[in-house]
């Protein structure tokens, strides 16, 4: 399923773009998949126009020969620029604040920015790494589950002691001056960090022992269109709510 989002008036992107584009970008995404959702919170904030085009892995279509072209690793997120084809949501990013908005929410200068480079790369792999493959997805989807259950259980261990280490380092390193992970202002870091630990929602993980994050992330919550890209991640947290399928 595809839709298209164009404002009115628009020729790229945020303030001070560069490129003019002369049709929408393709962002091809599962919705409920962190840096997929982190990709279209920047479009939207920049008003790229774009058209959104939903892969269903249920149904094998990143499979498809057509799919394959634009990504041989069969993952998502993909964002296709006329002949420019990229993948992985952290070189989606530069890619879209190089090409079209001078690098707006990456910070007001070299350091800024490059802590927020720094940050979004440690998020999409490590962080990710434990928060999902490690600790959330091995608890409910067969697909990340180890053969036996001794070894999914020793896996998912190990993924609360990595994630207790990272949410510490959040805390006490990044958060212990600053209100946002970069210094004082949000930047596109804090948005995709964020989009990775509300994964944990799905198993009704709490924050309350880290009071900073806790605070950051809600603050994280409040930013436009948060709630509009984060529509079927909530829908699918009641869903496992309904169906009691919360872990304390």
């Amino acid at each position: 399923m595809a839709s298209a989002i164009t404002p009115p008036g628009s020729t790229g992107s945020g303030d001070g773009g560069k490129k003019v584009l002369k049709k929408p970008v393709e962002l091809y995404l599962v919705r409920i998949y962190p840096p997929c959702r982190a990709v279209w919170l920047y479009l939207l904030q920049n008003q790229i126009p774009h058209k959104l085009i939903d892969v269903d892995f249920t149904k094998g279509e990143e499979t498809t020969p057509e799919f394959i072209q634009k990504n041989p690793h069969q993952e998502v997120p993909i964002l296709v620029d006329g002949d420019v084809v990229v993948f992985e949501g952290q070189a989606i990013l530069r890619y879209l604040a190089s090409e079209y908005t001078n690098h707006k929410y990456y910070g007001h200068n070299t350091s800024t920015r490059f802590l927020c480079e720094s940050m979004i790369s440690w998020a999409n792999s490590d962080l990710h790494r434990v928060v999902g493959y490690r600790y959330t997805y091995p608890q409910f989807l067969e697909k990340f589950r180890l053969p036996t259950d001794s070894a999914n259980e020793a896996l998912i261990e190990s993924g609360i002691k990595q994630l207790t280490k990272h949410l510490e380092t959040i805390e006490r390193r990044y958060l212990e001056k600053g209100r946002f992970l970069c210094g004082d202002k949000m930047t596109v870091a804090d948005s995709y960090v964020a989009t990775i630990l509300v994964q944990m929602e799905w198993v009704g993980f709490k924050f309350s022992m880290w009071p900073k994050l806790e605070d950051w992330l809600s603050r994280v919550k409040r930013q436009d269109f948060w709630n509009e890209v984060h529509a079927a991640h909530n829908a699918f947290v009641t869903e496992l709510e309904g169906a009691n399928y919360m872990f304390d």
